[in-house]
């Protein structure tokens, strides 16, 4: 299958997953996804993404933000939150994608992977065994105002037990240009994987941004540099977050003075 055809059906897909949610809806000023996946059936499970989504949601929803959360999702649920989001993000002044679990960089194209995810040829993961992530940032965020974008992925390497794997996938995102508006969070550089968390407990990532991003009266690209330096910190420089900014201005999530 051709390049532009595989495009055409992830189009088609959207499209017809959209008419069946029920078509496009108001926008909250103020919104938020948040997905944490662990519990994979085929590739290594993850001790705390599911703790860590439902931390970040709770203070997001304590400053004021309408989220869409999900933990744990197949891929059918996954693309349904996204539609769901994606009609609450459609011209909102602040759309936020917050997303820990597992995530693979393929010819350089990123891919969040529902719990459900059977990868074994480049083929299934094209036509749809994983989530693009710049197809899902596309469809559920382009007309928002302002798109944080903080991806706690790539926590192990998915097909490092699984011998010689005919994907050639690496554990670690591969970079993503950040569009008019947005910033682009990752826990950790390029190809490099990023540490999980214990059951119950907060991945360093994860943990970082809880401590920071919703300070009163902190700008997020100087809590993102606080964030860098906490995870630092906490791994002993094993992990260091990195990203990219298109920001235009002064971002606040909670601008309450202390």
């Amino acid at each position: 299958m051709s390049r532009y055809r595989i495009h055409a059906f992830n189009i088609a897909f959207w499209i017809f997953a959209l008419l069946l949610n029920g078509g496009p809806a108001h926008a909250s000023g103020r919104v938020a996804l948040v997905i944490g996946n662990g519990a994979y059936k085929l590739v290594p499970k993850l001790a705390s993404p599911q703790d860590d989504a439902h931390a970040v949601a709770a203070l997001l929803k304590s400053i004021g933000f309408d989220v869409v959360e999900g933990t744990d999702l197949t891929r059918d649920r996954m693309a349904g939150l996204l539609l769901n989001f994606g009609r609450k993000a459609d011209g909102a002044d602040l759309a936020i994608f917050y997303y820990a679990g597992q995530g693979i960089a393929v010819e350089a194209t990123n891919y969040i992977l529902p719990i459900d995810a059977d990868i074994r040829t480049l083929a299934d993961i094209k036509l749809g065994a994983a989530i693009n992530m710049e197809d899902a940032l596309e469809e559920t965020m382009a007309s928002a105002k302002v798109k944080l974008v903080l991806l706690d992925a790539s926590r192990t390497d998915p097909f490092a037990s699984a011998g010689e794997p005919q994907v050639k996938a690496r554990a670690g995102l591969a970079e993503m240009k950040s569009a008019d508006g947005t910033l682009i969070a990752y826990a950790s550089g390029p190809g490099q994987p990023a540490l999980d968390g214990i059951k119950g407990g907060r991945s360093p990532f994860t943990q970082a941004l809880l401590d920071n991003i919703a300070q009163p009266g902190i700008e997020i690209q100087e809590a993102m540099t606080l964030v860098r330096a906490e995870v630092a910190e906490r791994t002993n420089s094993r992990q260091m977050p990195w990203g990219n900014s298109n920001l235009a201005g002064r971002i606040y999530l909670n601008p309450k003075a202390p």
